[in-house]
């Protein structure tokens, strides 16, 4: 795909909406920001990559500048599915990404739902296999959601605000959750799902899981950026520290790094491993393979899933 930021202009498969700018503009004053700040809008068509299928319609802007193919939708049953069509559909290729002004069925870990009303970052994003790259260390494809948290912890620590993860891949400003992410690997493809509340966070009472965190979103946080704002802070920023960390750390050095910003390390934790199986335990550090080192009772052991909250902040 040709990099730029583009607006899908027609939809797909009922995987996502197609939309025109203004009727972008018209979802959200952060959108109705973007879209102003990129204008002109030129009509476009994404060529289809097989004889059968049928090219995209779109507009790209005329003065954004990306180093990939950024394509906004409507409406979207979920960023991830609409990507991984559009790769065999357009070409999309690595570093490419769509992102959805809402999602019906947009999902986190343990296939919770994601609530996704419009003016919040929805993305999937087209990632290389980092075990792949030239010059990685064994070990890498291992780290994909380790490394996607402190991606985009570093782009928020870029803007003034101090990030911690929340094993395996959310990120707390002050406990509060402002994103959630969510790696796929199928079919040989990579897929980085981020969901960052911009604009609005959900109330605690929405949240249908006990384990849930208490949401926040960066506009309370006194973080006033747009979706593509803070998408090309992600191109730039995000893909520049990917090739960095692969290419002159090993996996071990990596965990030694995201250590630094742990959430809760040291604290007692409710786990949860499973619908049947919680218990409490006190967060003991990372291991070198990325998996969650607890100590209870006087024992220690690693934990690969599972999820966590403070000891008795679970809500009814």
């Amino acid at each position: 795909m040709k990099p730029g930021i583009y607006i899908a202009g027609s939809g797909r498969n009922g995987l996502f909406d197609g939309l025109s700018p203004e009727g972008l503009a018209g979802f959200h004053p952060s959108w109705q920001r973007d879209v102003d700040r990129l204008r002109p809008w030129d009509s476009t068509r994404l060529p289809a990559t097989g004889q059968f299928e049928d090219s995209l319609a779109a507009w790209k802007s005329r003065t954004g500048r990306a180093d990939a193919c950024t394509l906004v939708c409507g409406r979207c049953s979920s960023t991830m599915d609409g990507l991984r069509s559009l790769i065999d559909v357009i070409g999309m290729t690595p570093w490419d990404c769509l992102i959805a002004v809402e999602q019906q069925k947009g999902r986190g870990q343990m296939q919770r739902s994601w609530i996704s009303p419009p003016g919040n970052l929805y993305a999937s994003w087209y990632w290389p296999n980092p075990g792949e790259i030239n010059g990685a260390a064994p070990g890498w494809q291992a780290m994909a959601s380790l490394m996607a948290g402190e991606l985009v912890a570093t782009v928020l620590d870029a803007m003034g605000v101090r990030v911690f993860i929340k094993w395996p891949n959310d990120l707390l400003i002050e406990d509060r959750k402002v994103c959630g992410i969510l790696v796929e690997h199928r079919g040989g493809h990579l897929i980085v799902g981020i969901g960052l509340n911009l604009a609005s966070a959900p109330p605690l009472e929405q949240l249908t899981d006990a384990f849930a965190v208490k949401p926040a979103s960066l506009q309370e946080l006194d973080l006033q950026v747009t979706p593509l704002e803070f998408w090309m802070q992600m191109l730039e920023i995000g893909r520049s520290r990917f090739y960095h960390l692969v290419q002159s750390m090993t996996p071990a050095a990596f965990v030694a790094l995201v250590k630094k910003r742990l959430a809760w390390q040291g604290h007692m934790v409710t786990i949860r491993i499973s619908r049947d199986e919680a218990f409490t335990a006190e967060i003991a550090g990372l291991a070198a393979d990325g998996g969650l080192i607890i100590e209870k009772n006087g024992k220690t052991r690693v934990i690969y899933n599972g999820s966590i909250l403070p000891a008795g902040n679970v809500h009814s």
